[in-house]
């Protein structure tokens, strides 16, 4: 099977799911909801650490170098 009908196979899995969400008990539609939401947060912190990484370009911490007043 190609990468191309593995996807088309999951997203027509989900949409049969999404079509039988009214008729579904209480359980169904709060497990489903969970999910979406984790798969909505993870998407979320992907593209933060990405612009985070592409736009926020600070030059990197650099550890203070203390010197003694008085050389040994």
């Amino acid at each position: 099977m190609e990468v191309k009908e593995e996807v088309m196979d999951i997203l027509q899995k989900v949409w049969t799911k999404l079509q039988g969400l009214p008729q579904a008990s209480p359980l169904e539609l709060g497990a489903f909801f969970v999910l979406i939401l984790f798969v909505v947060t993870f998407l979320f912190m992907i593209m933060l650490s990405c612009f985070h990484c592409c736009c926020c370009v600070k030059p990197k911490y650099q550890a203070s170098r203390v010197q003694p007043l008085q050389p040994l």
